[in-house]
């Protein structure tokens, strides 16, 4: 493809052309953010009762994988956002799913002290960034413009069907196999994307980098930086990454101790994903048509709601908490991706949309670590909850001063 090429699929082809040329990259996209690293998050809170009853660690401490993994993929983004903007989606990927899977097999064999569990995670998170959803963001993003929201959603609720599948599939695997094989299992589902780069209609990395992308759109790493609507959106997306992350992991423990059965906690927990799974496609066609930071604050007021419903009315909240969580969660990747693609245009996407997605993940790693040390000192989910709530009530009202965006990036 050449770069006039690239630049015309931008231009000439209509909303319904969108679907019809890049159905592929939607397909593939969807399933390695479903199966990506993102997912193990989903699966860690359904691993915290096995790993504890089995080796005695704390719940803060298990919870340390979330934190050393999202520094890996922290540490790692920025320069995978680089090596996406110079090579293209498909190189990368071809690197990064293998190695993500043999972490996972890793994870699965090798682990005998805390040290070495989080030594994995912090390796899954360095060597398995590429499979974020960053790489399929942008996948999307050089693919749709005009239905650019509604292909994120559609990618965004890869990951959460992802939480509606893996916490039930992983309590029957551990139920029958143990902890180790749910890491097994996951190992195998991670591969699928593997096979499917191949038919997902990617740029060849050559015809990546003969695009001179001083020619392309959008503000350069160094212009963005200067601006406000970088900072505001690394401040919007690190605390909404602390807020709605918190109790995803602690969800399961939570309702375990208030005496639910834990199949029937994973069940419970898993919908979650039915709320992001729902919202994901309806909020990126409603991004489509209205102001997209409009549609997303009154569903991050709804987040809020839900955790504090949690705190108010204790597990038999938990379908609907988990319902508005899942669909302010929802609300959250697809705004991510979407704004910074708005803000940010073409040209340096990948860098400035990794160091973003970098912030948000430290944020959603310190959520839940905190939340599970406050666990461990009080006994109680209150503060956490609390916090989480105030959080994204900040998040809001820093989102509403940001300045409009063109649609045309």
């Amino acid at each position: 493809m050449t770069q006039s090429q690239t630049l015309e699929e931008k231009v000439v082809v209509s909303p319904q052309g969108e679907f019809r040329r890049g159905w592929p990259t939607l397909v593939f996209s969807t399933i390695g953010a479903g199966v990506g690293l993102s997912a193990l998050g989903y699966i860690l809170g359904t691993l915290v009762v096995p790993l504890q009853e089995e080796f005695g660690w704390g719940r803060g401490e298990i919870n340390l994988a979330s934190l050393v993994s999202s520094l890996g993929l922290a540490a790692a983004l920025p320069f995978v956002g680089k090596l996406l903007d110079r090579y293209g989606v498909k190189r990368v990927a071809l690197i990064s799913i293998p190695l993500f899977v043999v972490v996972l097999t890793l994870l699965s064999v090798l682990t005998s002290s805390l040290m070495t569990f989080l030594a994995f995670y912090a390796m899954a998170g360095f060597l398995g960034a590429g499979t974020s959803a960053v790489t399929y963001s942008k996948a999307v993003v050089e693919k749709f413009n005009k239905n650019r929201g509604i292909a994120l959603g559609i990618v965004a609720g890869g990951l959460g069907t992802a939480g509606l599948i893996l916490p039930p599939l992983m309590g029957i695997v551990i139920a029958n196999g143990g902890w180790r094989a749910a890491y097994l299992t996951m190992a195998v589902l991670a591969a699928l994307p593997f096979v499917l780069v191949f038919f997902a209609r990617l740029s060849s990395p050559s015809a990546v980098v003969a695009i001179d992308r001083t020619t392309l759109p959008g503000l350069t790493l160094r212009t963005a930086v200067r601006r406000r609507e970088f900072w505001s959106l690394c401040v919007v997306f690190f605390l909404l990454g602390w807020a709605l992350l918190t109790m995803i992991p602690h969800f399961v423990p939570l309702l375990i101790d208030s005496g639910v059965d834990p199949v029937r906690a994973a069940f419970l927990s898993s919908l979650v994903g039915v709320g992001t799974v729902i919202a994901r496609p309806v909020i990126g066609w409603l991004f489509d048509r209205f102001n997209a930071i409009h549609v997303a604050v009154p569903l991050f007021a709804a987040a809020a709601l839900g955790c504090l419903l949690l705190l108010w009315a204790g597990p038999g909240a938990a379908p609907l908490t988990a319902l508005l969580i899942g669909i302010g969660f929802g609300a959250e990747i697809d705004l991510m991706s979407y704004l910074s693609s708005r803000y940010f245009g073409p040209r340096a996407f990948g860098a400035l949309y990794s160091i973003v997605y970098s912030v948000f993940m430290i944020g959603s790693a310190f959520g839940p670590v905190m939340a599970g040390f406050a666990f461990d000192a009080t006994g109680s989910y209150s503060i956490p909850l609390i916090v989480a709530a105030s959080m994204m009530a900040v998040a809001a009202v820093v989102l509403l001063t940001l300045p409009r965006f063109s649609k045309d990036s």
